[in-house]
């Protein structure tokens, strides 16, 4: 079944990465989703439209 998703928001992730962390699940996300792919900073606000 195809999803017609544009957008993925990671925003439970683990904190062990260090300053790889937003490079490395973006990656590892593209692997399975070809839209964009948001990993947000602790306390970092999306605006959702």
């Amino acid at each position: 079944m195809k999803k017609n998703v544009k957008n993925l928001i990671l925003y439970h992730t683990e904190e062990t990465h260090g300053k790889n962390r937003k490079k490395l699940y973006i990656e590892e996300g593209q692997n399975n989703f070809n839209g964009k792919i948001i990993v947000p900073d602790e306390l970092e606000e999306i605006e959702i439209k």
